[in-house]
């Protein structure tokens, strides 16, 4: 046993057994306090040394063939074992030497297995795949005297990667295991004579006289890597140096598996699966790590929110399998419209977030912008053939300064995004300062409008609808309204639009058309007149639901009501593409009694064609901005009147809104409109003050 002292930098015998003195022709108490190495033969290699004192510094084993120098200088060849024994604190390391003495033939094999219990440990030790193969190189330069040891590692392509590259160049280690890529041999030794000759000349320069190549492969799996030993006069191993070669080789071929099954998962944990481009997660770190380096420069960061414009269509329309081929195409598109240097990750659905470093300004980003724009909007070719357009809209932000959090950029990307989308598709907006309170509002509204229905705060407002010609309240329309906590009652204008992006409005619409058909049913009855028509306003997204009329149905039998008392409103400016996908719902919903109003006629770009679209039609409703100048305006006058003639022409009742003065009714009497509606009248009111106005039954203008 001996001890180490750090402050001397030597370590000296404190123990040495009987027997082992014996062997040597000593006296114990003769080598007390003397180095170790006296007791080793001057011709064990130093590297041999230093790799069983690297191993036994990590707290390993170290079992190894030496020589041990006798007192008459002859060498005994033993086998040793070196360990580290644990000390208290403060106390200096010892370290403990058992010897067992083997036959004297230097020809005979070597004793140097490799204790299965060792191979398991050195993959718990290894903290990384480099770790491992450095402890397999030192294990086997301290087990082969004279040797060299070189490990590469192979990847699918064939390339070589020397690691481990002993006295020699890596080029000649390269080329030296491109000789073995096809060994099926566990062990291959070959001698260097055999080599081509620039590559000869080189091993035989650096006093190689063999090569003994370990491939490692499982069976019948791909080429890993590879263990080779350069010997300088061994032609081949002895048979315990190629089963300590084999046992080696299996401990790499293990490491090198779990550490490409850990990259692997590395990789899947940080990309999207689909498009391989960095996954939110590491998009959302590329971006702090952007943004730690500003400052450095007068240089700007610009961050590019990209969301795919009407890209639920895509999926809804031609299957999911054409969405995941497009959005891989766009990744594709997007990695070319970028430069050198700069990300591009998608954070999730159809939303990508592209990071330009160095920009100079707001017309550098522009510039980006509109190249990734332009790159999207190529024509898209699915895998079956079908040629469809992409277009894209996005948010641009401009970051100069450290200490911006990647939540507030996105954000802030956010509200450029909205504002982008806005302008119609493909467009791009760069965010600007107040934007950004926007948005915090905006998603306070949709918070609290998902909870608005359970909680009882929506309401219905009735306005009137009169006969023109005696002034009578004949119907109304029902108009929601937002009782919200601390706001007071909001107008559908503050929330209507976002409970529409959100999908909200279908459970909201769901509740709209169940309480007006329970208003139906309670509605006061007056003799000799005949109950009122309700009208319920009808969104986009709520015409594209498939239980539409089911739940209009569902409402109906439930109340026990008429369905001629129920009209639906749809709004003439309401895209093309809405309405007709919505067709065949509304005229199911004709077919069961129920009135259909084509609303704010005469303000969309395809009135006529509205109106040969959709002949299940029974009302049109004049818009109010043609009603405010009639009789006063020669274009509203003649607006008015000609869509008046249109309705009669078509069998179609009309409604005026917007009534506000007694010239416009009278006007509106002379030209023959059925219906009027308006604030002239009254306001849209609680249902107590609608039946207070149904029982008075005649409604005046009061100017």
């Amino acid at each position: 046993m001996s001890t180490y002292n750090p402050e001397t930098g030597r370590a000296h015998l404190m123990y040495v057994s009987e027997s082992l003195a014996s062997m040597l022709g000593w006296k114990p108490t003769e080598l007390l306090g003397h180095s170790p190495e006296l007791l080793i033969s001057p011709t064990t290699p130093a590297a041999q040394l230093s790799a069983v004192a690297a191993i036994v510094e990590d707290g390993k084993q170290a079992i190894v063939r030496l020589d041990l120098r006798h007192a008459d200088g002859s060498d005994i060849p033993v086998q040793a074992s070196f360990l580290l024994v644990p000390s208290l604190p403060g106390q200096a390391p010892h370290f403990l030497a058992l010897y067992r003495h083997a036959a004297a033939d230097r020809r005979r094999a070597p004793d140097v297995l490799v204790d299965p219990s060792e191979m398991l440990d050195s993959l718990a030790y290894g903290r990384d795949l480099a770790d491992v193969v450095h402890h397999v190189a030192d294990r086997i330069v301290g087990q082969v005297p004279r040797s060299d040891v070189w490990v590469v590692l192979c990847d699918s392509g064939g390339s070589i990667e020397p690691v481990v590259t002993g006295r020699l160049s890596p080029d000649i280690v390269t080329d030296t295991a491109r000789l073995f890529t096809e060994s099926d041999e566990e062990v291959e030794p070959r001698r260097v004579d055999d080599f081509p000759a620039e590559l000869r000349m080189a091993l035989t320069e650096a006093h190689v006289h063999a090569v003994w190549a370990c491939p490692l492969r499982g069976a019948g799996s791909p080429l890993r890597g590879m263990i080779i030993v350069a010997h300088s006069d061994r032609n081949v191993p002895h048979p315990a140096e190629q089963l300590m070669l084999r046992q080696l080789g299996r401990v790499l071929t293990v490491a090198i598996d779990r550490s490409r099954a850990e990259a692997t998962l590395a990789h899947q944990a940080l990309h999207d699966p689909l498009t391989q481009l960095p996954n939110r997660a590491l998009i959302l770190d590329r971006l702090a790590q952007a943004v730690a380096r500003l400052g450095r420069d007068d240089s700007r960061l610009a961050v590019l929110l990209v969301d795919l414009d009407r890209f639920k269509e895509v999926n809804a329309t031609r299957g999911p399998e054409v969405g995941d081929a497009a959005l891989i195409e766009v990744a594709k598109r997007l990695r070319r419209s970028v430069r050198l240097g700069d990300t591009v990750g998608r954070i999730g659905g159809d939303q990508f977030l592209v990071l330009c470093v160095a920009m100079n300004g707001e017309s550098d980003a522009s510039a980006m912008a509109r190249r990734a724009i332009a790159g999207i909007a190529e024509t898209f070719v699915t895998p079956s053939g079908e040629e469809f357009p992409l277009s894209a809209s996005i948010g641009v932000v401009l970051v100069d300064r450290t200490g911006s959090s990647p939540a507030s950029i996105i954000n802030s990307a956010e509200a450029a995004l909205a504002k982008a989308a806005e302008q119609g598709r493909g467009r791009f907006a760069i965010f600007e300062e107040g934007w950004q309170r926007k948005i915090v509002i905006r998603h306070e509204v949709e918070r609290a409008l998902s909870v608005a229905l359970s909680e009882d705060e929506l309401v219905l407002h009735y306005q009137p609808i009169v006969e023109t010609a005696s002034g009578m309240m004949v119907g109304a329309e029902a108009l929601i309204r937002w009782d919200r906590p601390g706001h007071g009652l909001l107008p559908p204008a503050d929330f209507i639009e976002i409970a529409e992006e959100t999908g909200l409005i279908v459970p909201v619409g769901e509740w709209i058309i169940d309480e007006v058909c329970r208003v139906i049913s309670e509605w006061p009855i007056i003799i000799d007149r005949t109950p009122p028509q309700i009208s319920v306003n009808l969104s986009a997204r709520q015409l594209s639901e498939s239980t539409l009329v089911t739940t209009v149905v569902s409402a109906i039998e439930r109340h026990g009501i008429h369905p001629e008392q129920l009209a639906f409103e749809v709004t003439e400016s309401m895209r093309v593409e809405d309405l007709e996908t919505a067709r065949s719902s509304l005229l199911r919903l004709g077919s069961l009694g129920c009135k259909i109003s084509i609303d704010d006629f005469g303000i969309g770009y395809a009135t006529l064609d509205y109106l040969r679209r959709f002949s299940m039609a029974n009302t049109i409703k004049i818009d109010r901005s043609f009603v405010d100048g009639l009789g006063q305006h020669r274009e509203d006058t003649a607006i008015v009147t000609a869509s008046i003639a249109l309705a009669a022409s078509l069998g179609l009742d009309v409604v005026a809104e917007g009534v506000e003065t007694s010239g416009q009714f009278n006007k509106l009497a002379e030209l023959e409109c059925k219906y009027s509606q308006g604030f002239g009248f009254s306001p849209p009111v609680p249902l107590e003050k609608a039946h207070a106005l149904w029982a008075t039954g005649y409604l005046i203008i009061l100017d």
